[in-house]
């Protein structure tokens, strides 16, 4: 036991139970559980994340978790590699419905000479933007948070606008944008983790106007050139299995799937 990491809203007697606790964290070797506080605040309900790291959890250890998920409204339980024995219990034990299959992929950074165009534009710090922010509202067809029906629908459709505008003004969220006759076609948003050499794209956008002339990959080879640059190795995206021209886009710039992983909502008190 003692691998398990326990957070308490207040100084609590080890032997009170996990709800009599009011736990905010339960962390051991099978999995981490938290509250969400971004969600949260965002949704207005009390919520929780859960990564389910290891196949085989033990009955025992399912009870902790689901007496721990009973302290909140929403919980987004992520099932990495889409384990089955996972699958199965908690299609058994709990309320929880599939919202998304989440693919990751990655690839390497090769340096590349790029030409300034002159409508390419990386930037850092990136000032906010109407324009990135009314893309940013449209373009996301395929999201979990608009599948789920006890979420507020106006909150599900402008959760990528709301991220793109968190990210405005902020040091190390970096802002591709290819814009023309003071018209931006289309954007991307990055951040980096030097720890690991590894950069992540956020969201990417093209203005409906612009499909189908190369916006994409003047983002990503935009992208790619800038960390590589940095000193930085790889390139991390993630998409949704049924988002398959977004799958094919990215493997055709030589992206590679490395995970895949299932990602439930679930409502205790839902009846």
């Amino acid at each position: 036991m003692s691998s398990e990491k326990y957070s308490r809203l207040n100084t609590v007697q080890i032997g009170l139970g996990i709800k009599e606790a009011t736990l905010k964290e339960f962390s051991c070797e099978e999995f981490d559980a938290f509250e969400s506080t971004i969600d949260t605040k965002y949704f207005g309900v009390s919520s929780a994340k859960v990564i389910l790291k290891k196949a085989g959890l033990t009955e025992y250890r399912q009870k902790e978790l689901l007496e721990f998920l009973q302290n909140f409204e929403f919980i987004v339980i992520t099932n990495k590699g889409n384990d089955s024995s996972n699958n199965h219990w908690l299609g058994e034990k709990t309320k929880a419905f599939l919202m998304d299959i989440n693919i990751q992929l990655t690839k390497r950074v090769s340096i590349s000479e790029k030409s300034d165009d002159g409508f390419t534009i990386v930037a850092d710090n990136f000032p906010e933007n109407g324009q990135i922010l009314e893309m940013a509202e449209g373009a996301f067809k395929f999201s979990r948070f608009l599948n789920d029906p006890y979420l507020p629908m106006q909150k599900a459709k402008s959760i990528y606008a709301d991220m793109a505008k968190n990210a405005f003004g902020k040091q190390g969220r970096f802002f591709v944008t290819i814009k023309g006759m003071e018209v931006v076609s289309g954007f991307l948003l990055f951040s980096i983790n030097p720890g690991i050499s590894s950069s992540t794209i956020e969201l990417i956008a093209i203005d409906q106007n612009f499909t189908g002339m190369g916006i994409g990959r003047s983002l990503i080879n935009a992208m790619e050139h800038h960390v590589a640059k940095m000193g930085i190795d790889a390139i991390r995206v993630g998409t949704q299995l049924e988002n398959i021209n977004a799958l094919k886009f990215y493997m055709s710039y030589d992206f590679s799937i490395v995970e895949c992983n299932s990602i439930y909502h679930y409502w205790p008190l839902k009846p």
